[in-house]
Parts: structure tokens; sequence; C-alpha cells
């Protein structure tokens, strides 16, 4: 983004407000207030009381519908979830590679052809979502809250004095056309004008006490704390990973997995009778494929591999029983435990 958008975007997110064009006049948007929201909530709230046993559609059973009009299928959700875990894995890879500038091409393009796939599911799934009675509580929610934001060249709400629904829809679409995209909003908390800013004081960036803040305030406060976060992490990223968003995900996405991976492994030791947590090796009986997903996941790389090794081992060995000195990961730490010995006594 060049230097002068930043600038721009910069000074409508400290302003909180920004202005759109309609029939060649300049109109100002204002994010609501705090009490303004309130009252949409309790709109969104009425609206729902009024209609919840008219026979609406929720989230949850809509998708029934969906299959019955051919437009979904029953694996659909499972297939979404699928192709969200290959784009995160592909974000980790990006990560992991950063250093191989080839590799790097094949798992971005690996990841722009799943996330159109992903997006184009995402689409169909939700494609109805209005029709619901939650899609319609957040067009009451939503329709209150612009037609208490824009304003004419008077300071006066526009809808205060004009009712005409073409004219609102015509409004949406050009402050749709005006919004920041959440990769402007990252490059923005990366960059040096906004920089400036809050390393000047980032306790009181803005005047106004948090909950009224815009929600674009929010959301560049957050981001900078986000990178403010990985800068002062052990395992900070080299800087030209902040510059990429999906290898910064990558880095995120795995320190996030680390640690779940180490809190899993603290709560199994934890649980584990006497010496058994601190056993070099322990085997768990899982009770179903979940767990049992669980339990793998708290094994390390090289645990991971030694696992892989030894069943590969038992698929191809004939024998009904293996003794665990069969196993190929046991007899190299056998011969090097012998090693060690002989060349202790020879000293």
């Amino acid at each position: 983004m060049e230097e002068r958008l930043i600038s721009l975007y910069l000074s409508r997110i400290l302003s909180g407000y920004y202005f759109i064009f309609y029939n060649n006049k300049k109109y100002k948007v204002k994010y609501p207030n705090i009490h303004v929201k309130y009252e949409a909530d309790i709109l969104a709230d009425e609206a729902y009381d009024q209609v919840k046993y008219n026979g609406w559609y929720n989230k949850e059973n809509i998708v029934h519908q969906l299959i019955s009009m051919g437009v979904w299928s029953y694996e659909g959700d499972l297939n979404l979830k699928r192709l969200d875990k290959q784009i995160e894995d592909y974000k980790v890879q990006l990560y992991e590679n950063y250093f191989n500038p080839n590799k790097v091409k094949q798992i971005r393009r690996n990841l722009v052809n799943t996330r159109k796939n992903y997006d184009k599911l995402y689409t169909k799934r939700h494609a109805y979502d209005h029709i619901t009675i939650e899609g319609y509580c957040d067009n009451v929610r939503n329709d209150f809250l612009l037609m208490n934001s824009i304003y004419d060249d008077e300071g006066d709400l526009f809808f205060d004095k004009n009712k005409d629904y073409t004219v609102y829809n015509q409004m949406i679409s050009a402050i749709m056309n005006n919004s920041i995209s959440i990769t402007d909003f990252k490059k923005i908390a990366r960059s040096d004008l906004w920089r400036n800013y809050w390393s000047a004081n980032n306790k009181d960036i803005f005047s106004a006490p948090v909950m009224e803040w815009t929600d674009e305030q929010k959301t560049l406060v957050v981001l900078t704390k986000m990178y403010d976060g990985a800068r002062e992490s052990m395992e900070a990223p080299p800087d030209h990973v902040y510059e990429d968003d999906d290898m910064f995900d990558g880095w995120m996405i795995l320190q996030k997995r680390e640690q779940e991976k180490s809190r899993e492994k603290k709560k199994i030791e934890k649980a584990l009778p006497g010496k058994m947590g601190k056993a070099q090796e322990v085997f768990l009986v899982a009770n179903s494929n979940e767990e049992a997903q669980d339990i793998y996941k708290i094994n390390d790389t090289q645990s991971r591999g030694i696992i892989k090794e030894r069943q590969q081992f038992i698929n191809r060995s004939s024998k009904d029983n293996i003794n665990a000195s069969e196993l190929p990961d046991v007899k190299r730490d056998i011969i090097i435990q012998s090693s060690e010995q002989r060349k202790g006594k020879g000293k």
C-alpha cells in the first residue's frame, strides 16, 4: 500500500469518522457510540422475541434445508473444517521454509488454490444465512446502526429526513466500497507513520476511554499489540516474516500449537501416577480416534518419526508378536549404549 493511502487511512482512523459521496454530495460517516449500540442490541432482541415462534430457520438447522435443496452435502461442514486446517498447515509450512524461496513459491500456490476452494465452499454454506432468525436480527441491528451513523453537510442525521430505502441501499454500497481490509489494517499497524504515534504514547493513544473507541481504532490497536508481542517473544520470527501476512500467520499458528501441546503434555504428566510422568516413554490407551489424535499430537517431531518407523516395521513383519528389543529405534539405542560403555572402559 502506498504511503499516501496509509496516511489517508490513518487520519481517518484517528479522526473516528470518514466521508462518502452520493449523488455528488459528501456525507460524514461517524461510528455509533456505546449508547446507540445498546439501543441497536435492544431492537435486535425485541425482533427475536417477536418472530421466534414463526418457524424461522436458525444457523444450526438451516443446513438440513441446504442439503434438501442440493446446495450442501452431509460432508460439507467436515470438508470446510478440513480445508481450514489445510490452510493453517500451508501457512505453517510457509514460515518453516522462509529461507527456501522455491519451496515458498510451491507452498504459496497450494495455499492460494486451497483458499479459493474454501471461499467457494464457505459462500455456499452461508448463502442463505440472511433468511435465518439470526440473520434477520443482525439486519435489524445493522439498519439501526447505519441510520444513526450517516450525517449530511449540516451535521444532521441524513435518515432522520430521508426514509427512501433505495437511497439507503446505495449508501450501504458506498460504505462497503470504503471499508478498510484486514490486509490494509496490518500494513498500517506495521507502518512507521503509525508506529511513531504508538511509540510516543501507547497508553493513551486515543483521547476517549476504550469503550468509546471505534471498531477501526480497536482493530488497529489489537493488531499492533499482536506484532509487539511477536517481537518480544523468545522465538521471534525474522524481520521479513512480519511483512508477509500468511507467513506471519504461520508463525502465530505454530506458536499456538506448541503451547497447546505443552499444556496437554503437562496435563497428562500430572494425571499419571508416581514416576510415570517422568518416564521416557509412556503408552496410553485411547478410547476414541479423537482421543488418539490428541495423544499423538503431544509427541514432538522426533517421537512422531519413531512412531512412524515402528508402525512401518510392524506392518512389514510377518511375526504375530514382536519383542521391544527388535524395534529399529531400540536397536539403535542399544548399539549406542554399548559403544559408549566400551569407550568408558577404554579410559
